[in-house]
């Protein structure tokens, strides 16, 4: 039986079938019957908060440099999508308050900290917190714990999730999760373990797994009994579920 809860994590979106972190790839997973979508988040020059997984701009826009070198108004000009086909041409950059926006209490939303600069967790609760949405939100992040606690103490109700890298130690990883007061850890699929997910599990987190990138991952990130994943291809795992659930 799948653990409760079990989260079908669309990661930026859709984003195996339409531009990660564009509107266009969020309403593909709603259009799946995704309740619970993944993104990123990083500030612009002018302090706003647009969804962006690279710290450059160069793969999934037209524009160039950081993200941070440039006014929304600057990056709201930019093609997000004909990069990946020209029926996406004229997608756009977008906030984070515009996803919430958009979406409301219809979604779930896991929200990285991509940027690391000094603030991104407090900026990123007070547009949580402006949008009545911290009962939604899940934040994430690597290497970013002292940002993550800002945000959970500035935004009550929002839940942490520390992004293990493989490079660290799991066990270590775990443990300072649990006694940092956060909420969950995420594993790399080729580390994640039955015995981390049960480690995890007794010291009260919730175990999600990351780097999804076959059915075959997925389904062995399933066989650890971990609480769900971050996936590019939602239905891969909608299927698994009503075949197998």
């Amino acid at each position: 039986m799948l653990p409760d809860p079990f989260r079908i994590i669309a990661h930026r979106g859709a984003s195996g079938y339409a531009p990660e972190n564009t509107m266009a790839a969020f309403h593909k997973a709603v259009e799946m019957g995704i309740t619970e979508i993944e993104t990123d988040v990083h500030f612009t020059q002018d302090g706003e908060l647009v969804l962006l997984h690279d710290h450059t701009l160069e793969r999934t826009t037209d524009g160039s440099g950081a993200p941070g070198d440039h006014s929304l108004a600057v990056l709201r000009q930019l093609d997000a999508g004909g990069w990946m086909g020209a029926q996406f041409v004229g997608e756009r950059l977008m906030t984070l308050t515009e996803l919430f926006g958009a979406f409301q209490d219809r979604l779930t939303f896991h929200v990285e900290l991509k940027d690391r600069t000094a603030g991104i967790g407090a900026a990123t609760a007070a547009v949580i917190q402006h949008c009545g949405r911290a009962a939604d939100v899940l934040l994430s992040g690597f290497d970013c714990e002292a940002e993550l606690l800002a945000a959970k103490a500035d935004a009550p109700g929002v839940r942490t999730t520390l992004l293990v890298s493989p490079k660290l130690d799991t066990g270590q990883a775990i443990v300072r999760a649990a006694q940092q007061g956060h909420d969950g850890v995420s594993l790399y699929v080729n580390i994640i373990t039955r015995d981390w997910v049960n480690t995890a599990h007794d010291a009260g987190l919730e175990v999600r797994c990351w780097g999804i990138q076959s059915r075959q991952d997925m389904e062995r990130g399933v066989a650890t009994g971990c609480n769900g994943m971050t996936i590019n291809w939602p239905d891969w795992l909608q299927q698994w579920v009503a075949q197998n659930g």
